[in-house]
């Protein structure tokens, strides 16, 4: 039976519903507009309850009357009841937060203002981070990624001020600086923490979107150690001293070497940075990071039908069909990469999960694997994906995989990215964590490569863009087969987002309404190229299980320029 996707469209009946009458209850007097939220707009709102719980105080100046405020000056320095305070200097306020000052500023004769940046103690940070005594996080709010060296510095009056403190910043480890720490001048923890001396070695950054017409949201999280520039005097550490001491020497540009020479450049070899995937399924994620120009070292799966997918397609990688346990008892200099992926059972976390399941204690333990992968692969980045329910229903999973990364000594981001601005065709948002060890910069999201026809980015790719094109006769594809399922369904337009892939195909059904998708039309839809192929039964679970590899491929790619850049590679 042959369709044409071009003539398949959704017919929608006009028809409004009925409204309740008779009824003497007035919803207007009751109910305001704004109470009411969209099904978006209440997902976003999830996203960012993890962000207000450690949210710092803030102080806002207010102002008593009309008058216009006098003229602020900055002025070098000020000497206050026989205290000076100047840039550089540090305060603790009355709201328990501190500022590291950058401008003094004078309004008139009595009025005294100080401009810089806020911090607050690790210990009043939910579990976001260790807790560190006597440890601070500089905290920034921005309104875009791009934006930091403008904004982030906040302002107080000097009656916030409680007192001068003594705070470093430096990028040294917490555990070599407090091997020298003397302690023993202190009777107490409470003494130390009003006397003792304060370190800042992290950022809290959190991006917010602030679009007219919409409540304030963050869309983006980061915590990030400090670079030498960053720091005080005397108490910076160079990048590749760090870097060295946690994972000892390294090839800068790559640690692999292909056998083959580049003859159309400087017939130099060029290295590639090497990459496992830890629970790697039929390989989604090592399918992008292929596409993106890694080479592709390791993948290790317990799915024994995945991993004989994942050893079809990716004949250089090592496949491991084990659990995670069992793989990390391999040599380290065996699995030790440039890059690592991993993407724990997701199921647990996921957002249509309603009911417990046999599996969840399982699934909750691979999440927890994530250190000893980190302590193990020791990678220069260590990226993480996980279905968005992790962080909308599950704030303390997510809370412990964060504080797992700053423990030993990672920067790290999360997001919520929507895989349809990245080429998916599907209506889908993954939470993607970028982890950056000991001396690396910390790589940026991808910005996104396709939208709507006024973004000028490539359009939207449609379900007509993914299998318009499949070749009769392709691996998996048999539309016979797909009639089988009897399925009535009514059309829609192949011009649309298919719904999310999921292990068992999700709700989804070909543009005609009459047959369930191919799995070669699966396989498109989550964007795997014509050529990977798919062995064994459970091929449906396979494709849903995976990441999209356009995807993988945007976040890869984005890591691969950072490292250049930051290993002063040109390609």
């Amino acid at each position: 039976m042959a369709f044409d996707l071009e003539e398949a469209i959704i017919i929608d009946d006009d028809a409004s519903s009925a409204t309740l009458e008779g009824d003497n209850f007035r919803v207007q007097e009751v109910f305001h507009p704004e109470d009411f939220m969209t099904d978006d707009d209440f997902e976003l709102y999830l996203t960012s309850l993890s962000a207000n719980a450690t949210r710092p105080n803030r102080h806002r100046a207010r102002s008593l009357s009309p008058v216009p405020a006098p003229t602020r000056e900055s002025v070098p320095q000020l000497s206050i009841g026989g205290k000076t305070y100047r840039k550089g200097k540090s305060v603790e306020l009355n709201d328990g937060t501190f500022l590291r000052i950058q401008e003094v500023l004078r309004a008139g004769t009595n009025e005294i203002f100080f401009k810089g940046h806020r911090l607050q103690r690790l210990e009043h940070m939910d579990t976001l981070v260790p807790d560190w005594l006597n440890e601070l996080c500089w905290t920034i709010d921005l309104n875009s990624p791009d934006t930091e060296s403008t904004e982030g510095l906040e302002e107080v009056s000097i009656s916030d001020v409680r007192s001068l403190r003594l705070i470093r910043f430096t990028n040294h480890s917490y555990v070599d600086m407090n091997i020298t720490m003397s302690t023993n001048s202190f009777q107490s923890d409470d003494e130390r923490r009003e006397e003792g001396l304060l370190y800042c070695r992290i950022k809290y950054i959190r991006v917010w979107d602030k679009a007219a017409g919409r409540k304030s949201r963050v869309v983006e999280e980061s915590l990030v150690f400090l670079e030498p520039k960053e720091c005080d005097s005397g108490f910076d550490c160079e990048p590749a001293n760090l870097r060295y001491a946690w994972r000892g020497s390294t090839q800068l540009g790559g640690s692999h070497k292909p056998d083959f020479v580049d003859l159309t450049g400087s017939g130099e070899v060029r290295a590639q940075y090497t990459f496992g995937d830890g629970f790697c399924g039929a390989g989604g994620v090592s399918r992008g990071a292929l596409q993106a120009g890694l080479y592709v070292r390791w993948g290790f799966d317990k799915c024994h039908k995945a991993m004989d997918t994942y050893r079809l397609n990716f004949r250089t990688a090592v496949g491991e069909t084990c659990e995670v346990a069992h793989f990390l008892t391999n040599d380290a200099k065996d699995i030790m990469v440039d890059i690592l992926h991993f993407s724990p059972p997701c199921q647990t976390f996921s957002s249509a999960k309603t009911v417990a399941a046999p599996t969840d204690n399982a699934n909750e333990a691979c999440i927890f694997s994530a250190r000893e992968l980190l302590l193990r692969v020791k990678p220069r980045i260590a990226t993480m994906e996980e279905t968005s329910g992790l962080q909308e229903r599950h704030k303390e999973f997510l809370y412990a995989t964060i504080l797992t990364f700053i423990d030993l000594g990672y920067s790290i981001r999360w997001k919520l990215l929507t895989c349809e601005a990245y080429g998916v065709p599907q209506q889908r948002k993954r939470l993607v964590i970028i982890g950056a060890g000991p001396g690396e910069s910390l790589p940026p999201f991808p910005k996104p490569t396709h939208g709507p026809p006024d973004s000028n980015l490539r359009p939207y790719r449609t379900i007509l863009d993914a299998i318009g094109n499949i070749p009769e006769g392709a691996p998996d594809h048999d539309p016979k087969r797909a009639y089988f399922r009897n399925i009535t369904k009514t059309p829609y337009s192949p011009r649309s987002f298919a719904k999310t892939i999921t292990c068992n195909g999700g709700d989804n059904f070909h543009p005609s309404g009459t047959r369930a998708y191919t799995h070669r039309e699966a396989a498109c839809l989550q964007t795997f190229p014509m050529e990977h192929q798919f062995c064994g039964v459970g091929v449906l679970k396979q494709i849903g299980n995976a990441v999209p590899p356009m995807l993988a491929k945007a976040i890869f790619t984005e890591i691969v320029k950072d490292l250049e850049r930051a290993d002063g590679v040109r390609r």
